[in-house]
């Protein structure tokens, strides 16, 4: 496409192709006359017009996924007449390998934790006894306005992986798969004190009403819970069973 252009702009001005550089403004200009140059915008016009438009195409085969990664934190009250949750702050560090658009990439956070947050406190398709939806639209669907988000902030590291020249991870879903955790270990951490240790999502007030209740009549989810016996039988990846050993468990 280089090649392209500077034929092109060696037409435009008037100049030999071997003496047309991109001039670092933006633009592509005659070597030594910094005021014979044109702007890619109006080169780009000039080939369309000609019938040759500026264009090039390559194909890039990636030979493995990449995986970003990141830490949420989120910071909610809990009414406990109420069960109602209040979102009022919440941190996001994500890395995506090189950012190539700081802008794109924020947006791509702040949705994620919208999207996140949503699933953690209100999302849900519910039905009444007759198998009739009760969430059938976005009248009666949960889904956070701007009156329900908390202060969002949001952080990037950089960790460019050796995968692609651009060294660029996915941003799309970081920022739905930290905060939907993040959210719902804050309201479960919130209740801790009362002995919740669990609330089904979405963590919505009847649900978190349900759950103190439970816990202050001594019916709260146990600490711990014993795998299913089908597990007993899966082998441990990189190790041999404990049992086939001769050790004790």
């Amino acid at each position: 496409m280089l090649d392209q252009a500077r034929e092109l702009a060696g037409e435009l001005l008037e100049a030999s192709p071997a003496d047309i550089v991109a001039t670092g403004d933006g633009r592509v200009g005659v070597v030594g006359s910094p005021a014979r140059a044109i702007g890619w915008g109006e080169l780009a016009e000039a080939a369309g017009a000609r019938g040759r438009p500026l264009a090039a195409a390559a194909d890039f085969h990636q030979d493995g996924a990449t995986f970003p990664f990141g830490a949420h934190v989120a910071v909610v009250e809990v009414d406990l007449d109420t069960g109602a949750v209040r979102a009022l702050r919440h941190v996001a560090v994500d890395d995506c390998g090189r950012v190539l658009n700081p802008l794109l990439v924020t947006g791509q956070q702040h949705g994620g934790i919208a999207q996140g947050l949503a699933q953690a406190l209100l999302e849900e398709v519910a039905y009444d006894g007759e198998g009739s939806p009760l969430t059938a639209g976005f009248i009666d669907y949960g889904m956070p306005s701007a009156a329900e988000m908390p202060a969002v902030e949001t952080a990037n590291t950089e960790t460019p992986t050796p995968l692609n020249p651009l060294g660029a991870k996915g941003i799309g879903e970081s920022g739905t798969v930290g905060s939907t955790p993040a959210v719902h270990n804050a309201v479960v951490d919130a209740l801790s004190h009362l002995g919740v240790r669990h609330v089904d999502m979405p963590c919505t007030p009847d649900r978190v009403w349900r759950a103190i209740r439970a816990a202050a009549e001594g019916g709260g989810a146990p600490l711990w819970r014993d795998p299913p016996a089908a597990l007993a039988g899966v082998p441990l990846r990189g190790a041999e069973r404990p049992e086939a050993a001769g050790a004790e468990i």
